[in-house]
């Protein structure tokens, strides 16, 4: 079976997707296992847990920030297709 070249990048972009898609739900996993079985002190948060969450914190705007950034560009190209395929159509 041979791939075509769209096909291939189709499954290239599925799996970043997916990628990313895995990293962020076990972000938010770990986040919510450490708030909600992992002992708190009563009066403010764990010195270790506030790192933790601020290493999160910083992990998830990276990872997010290059999401959307990898979106918006691949959008712009593929609305700019479409138009051109809009006029190639109405020409």
């Amino acid at each position: 079976m041979r791939w075509d070249n769209e096909s291939v990048e189709s499954k290239i972009k599925l799996m970043i997707a997916t990628t990313f898609c895995l990293t962020v739900l076990v972000m938010v996993v770990l986040s919510m296992f450490s708030i909600v079985f992992v002992p708190q002190p009563m009066n403010g948060i764990a010195p270790a847990d506030k790192q933790f969450f601020f290493l999160l914190s910083d992990m998830s705007k990276y990872i997010l920030g290059s999401l959307g950034t990898l979106l918006a560009i691949k959008g712009k190209e593929a609305i700019t297709k479409a138009c051109e395929k809009k006029e190639d159509k109405n020409a």
